[in-house]
Formats: structure tokens, sequence, C-alpha cells
């Protein structure tokens, strides 16, 4: 072999020396994911798992979990892509998208199994079809998920609409409780953990769970919550996206496993033992991974449902691109 020879594959031979100790140090770089969500949301539960057991890493995203004390921060942050990937209700999500935002859903999180209507344990109320003509207070504003499911509910099956009578009324979660039992309103639409909260209480029982409800109406699951990213993400970061996904499935897992998270989620929040364990109960059973063509049809389903309730301007239509399961894992 010549020296220029010898000389050229001893290059060579450097270069892929250089090659092998570079390379993978960029390819297990994690992708930075900022994380939005709703302060004290029970998302918070399986996120925290993420990040203090190392799934995000795992699986190639290092996750920034921010919260914000309000809805309307939350979606505000979403929609200015101050976050990359945000918890909150699909059809808040789809309405974005049918507006010309490019916010897509792409994994769902919870069906809703913690949207009750409590009403104080001395009250008279037994059903929704007692509310009719009384005062509801509910936690997520005019168009929010649980009060539009509220309103499809009633005037589908109980022959009135809230919304429609002016007996529907908006505050947040933690005053309405106070609300209900000083009379101001009949009934409070609540969530987790306030409402786990509420019914260990001993105070205030449900009279309908929303979810279950809709499920035994029409034969199909609700999708109260599930998490949002943008185009430009999407399109940077396809493989981050799906590590997420990954990463959320398996600290799912964890905290179904492991219930000794619920017990520092509860003293974070100062919840009794009665109110920690009702919800890890409820909390687990809330979960879900479906995610098919068959699912998001049914999230179609309801926002006919909902439009006809709602009226003209209410997720007229569904754009194809407000949802993808093409980051479930395979």
């Amino acid at each position: 072999m010549s020296v220029r020879a010898v000389k050229t594959a001893l290059f060579a031979g450097l270069l892929g020396v250089a090659g092998l100790l570079a390379g993978p140090a960029v390819a297990n770089e994690p992708v930075k994911i900022r994380l939005g969500d709703l302060a004290q949301s029970i998302n918070g539960i399986a996120s925290g798992v993420m990040v203090q057991q190392g799934f995000d890493k795992k699986h190639g995203v290092s996750v920034d979990y921010q919260v914000f004390p309000t809805l309307d921060g939350l979606f505000t942050a979403i929609r200015g892509k101050q976050i990359d990937i945000g918890f909150g209700g699909w059809t808040a999500f789809a309405a974005f998208r049918a507006n010309g935002l490019p916010i897509t859903t792409v994994f769902p999180v919870g069906r809703g199994t913690s949207l009750d209507v409590l009403v104080p344990v001395d009250s008279p109320v037994k059903s929704l079809a007692d509310l009719k003509g009384r005062k509801i207070g509910s936690f997520a504003g005019a168009a929010g998920n649980a009060t539009v499911l509220l309103r499809v509910l009633t005037s589908e099956h109980f022959g009135y609409d809230p919304g429609k009578t002016g007996d529907l009324q908006y505050a947040g979660p933690g005053l309405l409780p106070t609300l209900a039992e000083k009379g101001e309103i009949a009934a409070a639409l609540l969530f987790d953990p306030l409402a786990a909260r509420a019914i260990a209480s001993g105070k205030f029982r449900s009279i309908a769970n929303l979810s279950a409800m809709y499920r035994e109406k029409t034969g199909e699951d609700f999708l109260w919550i599930g998490y949002a990213t943008n185009d430009e993400f999407i399109a940077r970061h396809p493989q981050a996206v799906e590590g997420f996904t990954r990463a959320w499935i398996e600290s799912v897992n964890y905290v179904r496993n492991n219930p000794e998270v619920f017990e520092a989620y509860g003293k974070r929040l100062n919840l009794d033992q009665k109110t920690i364990d009702l919800l890890r109960q409820r909390v687990t059973a809330d979960y879900t991974f479906a995610w098919t063509d068959k699912d998001i049809s049914n999230l179609r389903s309801f926002a006919r449902r909902a439009n006809q309730v709602m009226g003209s301007g209410y997720l007229d239509n569904m754009p194809d691109t407000a949802f993808s399961n093409k980051f479930v894992p395979r």
C-alpha cells in the first residue's frame, strides 16, 4: 500500500471514530418540551412522575412542566406557542383549529370520571331532572367542555337547557361548594381533586357523573381532557411528540401501580386520607389510552350534539387536522 493510501485510510478511520464518539451524543440529546397545565390539575400527578422517574429522558425528551393559574392563561400560551404541548378540553382545541389556529389534539388523557354534579347532602334534589329551573354552578365557563356536556345531557334527556334559561352560573371551582352550602346555587359541577374532597367530607353527594351518564345514554365514551401541540412543533420534532406519548403512557402506568404517588400528592394539597383514597380510585379509572379512528369519530358525534345545543358558531365544522393519532406508539 502506498504512503498516500495509508494516510487516506488512517484519516477515514479517524473520521469513523469521531463519528462514533459524536454521533450518539447528538442523537441522545433530549428535545426540550415546555408542557403546560392548569394549576392543581390532576394531570400534574402523572406529569410529576414523568420528570421524577426520568421517563421523559428515557424516551428522548426533557419536560419543563409549567402551570397557569387560569384556563384562559393556559390556552393563551398554547395558542401563542409559549408552550409546546398543553393539556385541556379537546373541544377548545378543535375550536382553535376550526378558527384557523394550527393546534392539533394528539392524545387523550381523561374521560371525565371526576365530572360530578354535587348537591348538599340534605338537598331535596335527587337527579338532573330535579334541577330544572334551579341555579347550577359550573367551574368550566360558558364554552367549557364540562359545561357543554351538562347542557347536551339536560337538553336531550331532561327537557331543559340551563344555559338558555339563565340558570347556569360560573365561578371558580374553590368557591362553588361554599355557594352550594349557602343555597345560592342548587348544585355545583366540579372536578377532582375538589369533587373528591367535597364528597369525602360527607357534606355533599353526587347526583350525576356526567361522563358515565353520557356513555349510558349514547353508548359512546366521552373524552374530557387531551393534550395538544402546534403544527410547527410537529414539523420540527415529530419523534419528540411520540416520545412524549410513550413517556406519558409509562407515567400513567406507574401511577396506577404505585399508590404512594397519591399520598405525596394529597399531602401537598392538605387532603385527608379519605379524600386521597377516593381520589386514587377516581383518577386511575379516568385515565384512557384509547385513541383510534373510532374514538375520534365519537368526538365528532359529540360535536354535532353540542352544535345543536350551543347553536351556530360552536364547532360548526371539525377539520380533519383537529386530531391526529399518528403519534400513538405502535
